[in-house]
């Protein structure tokens, strides 16, 4: 945290006027802010772009919004990206409000910007666990799928070379302590460039770009360093574009096929 001064505490039931001359966002400026933090495109941005315009219409030089999510826990955001300052820990610590300096923001507005970063938020989350394995933090299955047939039309087109690895534990009823385990190590064996995902409960998968066998040999030496594996039984195969095939099912297909072989 900085050492500048704190500001001026507002408290959510501050009805005080604003600035002379500043009447706040509009209602279509609200609505439109309102739509942009409930769409998965905009992520976190929309919430700094929500304190721009805040500080805009009322005048203000900081501001500092801090909300709770239920996941999260206590989340602050500063106008302009600061650092939080000595003040804000207060709150922080409560979990939920509103500081601005100098001036006020009425309670009205208080509860609208509060209610849009609590969207903006819930967005977010939802959109990573939709986008992420929780457990594992691997791509979930029908976006490594998505990202796997991307792969293949580019391999279609251009001739480009990318092998899919299909990776499983031998442990025949894992806990999800072991998955989580195992999961986040085969994260961390994964190199730059390669995208890895979770198929079922221990099977991973991984998009190799321009992978040979010593690629495959390497990723899998790493994965058992990571994964600290002594003795576990540990099954994978591979399949490549384009010498195999270009379809990304039948790739998918060949590489679970020959894990079974």
């Amino acid at each position: 945290m900085s050492d500048a001064a704190a500001p001026a505490e507002v408290a959510v039931g501050d009805d005080s006027p604003p600035p002379e001359g500043s009447v706040g966002p509009g209602p279509n400026e609200w609505i439109g802010l309102l739509h942009r933090a409930a769409s998965e495109t905009h992520g976190l941005e929309v919430i700094y772009e929500l304190l721009d315009l805040v500080a805009e219409r009322f005048g203000l030089d900081d501001l500092t919004v801090v909300v709770t999510n239920e996941t999260l826990g206590p989340q602050a955001f500063r106008l302009g990206r600061r650092p939080l300052d000595p003040g804000d820990a207060e709150l922080v610590r409560a979990g939920s409000g509103l500081r601005a300096r100098p001036g006020s923001v009425p309670a009205g507005a208080q509860r609208l910007i509060l209610g849009l970063v609590d969207v903006a938020l819930a967005t977010q989350l939802a959109r990573r666990r939709l986008v992420r394995d929780p457990a594992t933090r691997l791509l979930t299955a029908p976006v490594f799928n998505a990202a796997l047939r991307a792969a293949a039309a580019q391999s279609s087109r251009y001739g480009w070379t990318f092998s899919v690895v299909v990776l499983r534990i031998g442990t025949p009823d894992p806990t999800e302590a072991q998955i989580r385990r195992l999961g986040r190590a085969f994260a961390r064996a994964l190199r730059s460039g390669d995208t890895g995902g979770r198929l079922f409960r221990s099977t991973f998968a991984a998009l190799l770009p321009n992978a040979t066998g010593p690629s495959l040999e390497a990723l899998v030496e790493r994965f058992r360093d990571e994964a600290q594996l002594h003795g576990e039984p540990l099954r994978y195969a591979s399949a490549t574009a384009p010498n195999d095939s270009v379809d990304p099912t039948e790739l998918l297909r060949l590489a679970g096929s020959r894990l079974h072989d």
